[in-house]
């Protein structure tokens, strides 16, 4: 192998301390992930797609008008610490108070119960009361425009793996102007604006 194309600058630098004085003789490069602008985009009040937007929105919500909507969309895996998700986010709720919490909902797309994570359904019965903790699966599978109007249905996407070579869900994210809330570990800390001393994106040592 001549060259060595890295996901997340942590790769890189695993690769150039393992490799030593052999990686002189290598090519290593990073090469993060890309979104196609196409697909993925902010739709504001003045965009031709927000009235499909609240059309969405209702139809994913119920009908119900939320003030603050969490969302999560990968792999019900154990790395991922879905189950996790749930917990912070009941504990989110008990600390904004019940009646502020009724005016706020959690859409987890994933699947409810995988061999390789949990029974997500059972662990939303185990941790939240439904009287004031709004949990929604979403199962089905979307076409990548529907993926772009729950991004932007959403004020914030959250993603706690407890390792993660990237962390495309974030990327896809930040595209369509929704904050992230993500472990710092593997590629997703890429995508975090850590910087140096000088302002300039961070490289790992």
């Amino acid at each position: 192998v001549d060259v060595l194309m890295a996901i997340s600058k942590q790769t890189k630098n695993i690769n150039e301390l393992v490799l030593e004085e052999k990686a002189k003789d290598k090519i290593i490069e990073y090469v993060p992930h890309g979104i196609n602008t196409k697909h993925f985009f902010p739709i504001k009040e003045d965009h031709k797609d927000y009235d499909k937007l609240l059309n969405f929105k209702s139809k994913v919500l119920n009908e119900k008008d939320y003030d603050f909507v969490l969302f999560y969309n990968s792999r019900n895996i154990g790395r991922k610490h879905t189950s996790d998700s749930i917990l912070a986010y009941r504990q989110f709720c008990d600390l904004v108070g019940k009646e502020k919490a009724k005016k706020c909902a959690f859409i987890l797309h994933t699947q409810a119960a995988d061999q390789h994570g949990t029974d997500l359904k059972a662990v939303r019965e185990a941790l939240c009361d439904p009287s004031y903790v709004n949990v929604f699966f979403s199962t089905d599978k979307l076409e990548t425009a529907q993926m772009n109007l729950l991004y932007n249905i959403a004020d914030a996407t959250i993603l706690l793996s407890s390792n993660e070579g990237w962390g495309l869900a974030l990327t896809e994210s930040l595209i369509t102007s929704t904050p992230i809330i993500a472990n710092v570990t593997g590629g997703m800390q890429d995508q975090m604006r850590f910087t140096d001393e000088k302002g300039k994106w961070i490289k790992f040592s």
